[in-house]
């Protein structure tokens, strides 16, 4: 890594001598939109770094996922059931604590057990741009926003007629289709479209992925003072992969494929806005909004059973029944449903923005799932293999059906104050009403000799929470600012979070083993665990300018966190044995740096990134193996992305890019439900490729990813990893008019 960026640094330093021509409109804070854009709040008081149309046109990326691994200051995170977008040391907590934006609405999973973040059902060719915003929002956005904001913009208000095309072919039989567009049907009605299919086999072997999205829409604007927005968006998604595998395996063959992982995933969202100008000075906008997510998973797992108890009635005798390498099979179904609406108001006053909001969602989530072993038959004592009498012999048999309602109503104020030209001053306030209702059915369940056993447990909570911000900002000259704000900031949990999964120790035999029960290592209940919501304290200093031939923005956030929610679970892949505790940390602290810059020349265009955070406990809990100055599960110190640009000719450019995350700490729990921790390693990728510009509709990209082949891991246990592609290349032909 230190040769990469000291090439990079000697290349910027030669740059720097060419004759410069900035252009401060192309920085990458920018400001303007559209007559035809809905709604939008005034900025709050930080940083924010946009990816543009542009950017996301001359890049290979063939979905949001991959445009975020590339962003400064964000780290996607990889599950079996998809990615995870990490901001600001949120960690395994990413998904409660950064929230993902379509068009102003959420789209973040409302569990996270086996949740699906739907970043990639959303057609790229779409996308206007994405807006990454580090570090709060909670009098906007609410609860789940401490970590960041990503909103991702769609052209469904674009003001002109336009369509775009591609079509790409790249390592592993990825063949990538997508087009989107608009037209302009009259000066009130605006339709906009988009399509994008993906088919593809993975980096291993028996691996095969397909992705068909549709997005559609339109705005109609009756008057200069009312309009209405109807977007659709849906996308089938089906993976036929397999799970991870042994590290040890990984070493002789990094394709080598794991036990099956079918993952059937359908989206389905539906938003309508309408917007009416009152006035000049006030404006009402409201916000209705539908999304449903359908998961259907079907994996197998083979573990090691292990079953303590007496084959006599009365007696303290007891018999070591092991067995190896059971082979199991999960069916389930996962179901999200969520519905909201938005409302708010905007008024002008002469010196500042005054918005009134109420937000109001309801979630249900809804799972089935069927898991069953081979029949148990032949056993080790310790000695030798002995044969099950006929009637003992049983599969394991493991059965859960969830259904869970969270819904939360929110209030808030929000003022932008002008106080003179340079200095302006932003305030806001939030209360938010939270409650949880349902039920978990674990059973019936079965397995050698163990009585069938059903347990359900309610859920039935009210939480209430409040947030709050101040801020300024100091204009110091035409290009530079300096700001400061503080953000308290809250975190409520999911429904799923609300319970533990535990060994369960009060199996029964009613035909044996009355006085000294049996043991199972795989037999778990559902336990309350009154969880607290998060309370966050973030203070953020930060500057924006123009010197020494760069744009820049550099930002120090200090962050807070009482009653920080973390997650310890086993280290296995099959969900029906996998056990897990959620626990509230006394207390955390992430505190860390964000800086981005741009140089362009004539022929050359530079940008970095650098993050650094250090997150750990300052507060933590014996009972659980978490203590002062542990750090924080899953948060990389240091992410790092360098890019480059280089027009050889008017027509032929060569783009290079580089991204290096570090190393990452983890906690599992072990066999005993004991908490052992170790790290995941660094890494550290080069893409490159270029880009021929045919005529001024179409242009050809080749290029290569993972240039140096690197290997790391996309996810891994302290057993088994999940193998990220070597070396890998691409073709990419694009139209645009």
């Amino acid at each position: 890594m230190k040769k990469i960026i000291l090439f990079y640094l000697i290349v910027s330093a030669l740059s720097i001598a060419d004759d410069v021509n900035i252009d401060l409109g192309d920085s990458v804070i920018r400001k303007n939109y559209s007559e035809r854009e809905f709604f939008v709040a005034p900025r709050e008081i930080k940083n924010t770094y946009v990816v543009t149309q542009e950017q996301i046109q001359e890049k290979n990326y063939k979905n949001v996922e991959d445009v975020l691994r590339d962003s400064p200051g964000v780290v996607v995170n990889n599950t079996a059931f998809g990615p995870r977008v990490d901001m600001r040391g949120s960690g395994e907590k990413s998904l409660s604590r950064v929230k993902i934006l379509v068009d102003g609405v959420s789209i973040n999973p409302t569990e996270e057990t086996m949740a699906s973040l739907p970043i990639n059902s959303i057609p790229i060719e779409t996308i206007k741009k994405i807006e990454v915003i580090p570090g709060g929002g909670a009098t906007l956005y609410g609860s789940g926003s401490v970590g960041g904001v990503i909103n991702i913009v769609t052209n469904s208000n674009v003001t002109k007629d336009n369509f775009f095309m591609d079509l790409k072919y790249a390592s592993f039989d990825s063949r990538n289709f997508g087009f989107a567009g608009g037209k302009n049907i009259n000066e009130k009605l605006y339709l906009n479209y988009g399509f994008n299919y993906v088919n593809s086999e993975g980096y291993r072997k028996a691996e095969e992925n397909e992705n068909i999205i549709f997005l559609g829409g339109f705005d109609y604007k009756f008057n200069d003072r009312n309009k209405i927005r109807f977007q659709v968006r849906n996308s089938r998604e089906n993976q036929n992969g397999t799970n991870q595998v042994s590290k040890k395996i990984l070493e002789q063959d990094r394709t080598a494929p794991g036990l099956n992982l079918d993952l059937d995933t359908e989206n389905s969202s539906y938003t309508f806005d309408y917007e009416n100008r009152v006035s000049d000075n006030l404006t009402l906008a409201s916000t209705l909004y539908y999304q449903e997510q359908t998961r259907k998973i079907n994996t197998e797992s083979i573990d090691d059973i292990k079953i303590t108890a007496s084959n006599r009635k009365y007696t303290f005798y007891q018999t070591k029944y092991n067995f190896y390498n059971v082979k199991s099979v999960m069916n389930a179904k996962f179901t999200e449903e969520k519905y909201g609406v938005k409302l708010k108001s905007n008024y002008e006053y002469e010196h500042g923005t005054l918005i009134l909001g109420y937000d109001f969602y309801s979630s249900t989530n809804k799972r089935k799932s069927f898991v069953k072993s081979e029949t148990l038959k032949t056993y080790s004592d310790g000695n030798s293999y002995i044969n099950l009498n006929p009637e003992d012999r049983k599969p394991v048999i493991n059965s859960v059906n969830i259904n869970l309602t969270k819904e939360s109503h929110g209030i808030y104020a929000f003022n932008k104050y002008e106080l003179t030209d340079n200095l302006d001053f932003t305030s806001g306030i939030r209360g938010e009403y939270t409650s949880y209702s349902g039920n978990r059915k674990n059973g019936p369940n079965s397995m050698p000799f163990i009585a069938a056993k059903t347990q359900e447990i309610e859920t039935d909570r009210n939480l209430t929470n409040y947030a709050g911000e101040i801020g300024a900002l100091y204009k110091y000259r035409d290009t530079g600012n300096i700001f400061l704000r503080y953000e308290r900031g809250f975190v409520t949990p999911f429904a799923t979070q609300l319970t533990d999964k535990i060994h369960d120790n009060q199996l029964k035999n009613p035909d044996t083993g009355i006085i000294t029960p049996p043991i199972v290592n795989v037999a778990s209940i559902y336990v309350a665990n009154n969880l607290n919501s998060e309370i966050t304290d973030t203070i953020e200093l930060g500057v924006n300018d123009y010197i020494f031939n760069s744009l820049f923005s550099l930002s120090f956030f200090v962050t807070d966190t009482e009653d920080e929610i973390t997650l310890i679970e086993s280290g296995v892949t099959n969900p029906a044995i996998k056990r897990w505790k959620y626990r509230n940390i006394g207390k955390t602290r992430r505190m860390g740096l964000e800086l981005q810059t741009e140089q362009y020349f004539d022929k050359l265009s530079l940008n970095q990134s650098l993050s650094l955070v250090n997150a750990k406990v300052l507060k933590g809990d014996s009972s659980i193996n978490i203590n002062k100055n542990d750090k924080i599960p899953m948060v990389p110190e240091m992410k790092i992305t360098l890019g480059a640009k280089y027009s050889l000719t008017d027509r032929l450019s060569l783009l290079a890019n580089y991204t290096y995350i570090s190393e990452k700490e983890v906690r599992e729990l072990d066999d005993e439900d004991n908490i052992k921790k170790f790290t995941i390693d660094s890494y550290g990728t080069i893409d490159l490729s270029t880009m021929y510009q045919i005529d001024e509709y179409s242009n050809l990209k080749l290029g290569v990813k993972n240039l140096t082949s690197t290997k790391y891991n996309l996810r891994e246990t302290s057993i088994e990893a999940f193998p990220a592609p070597e070396r890998n290349y691409f073709i990419e032909l694009n139209v645009k008019f």
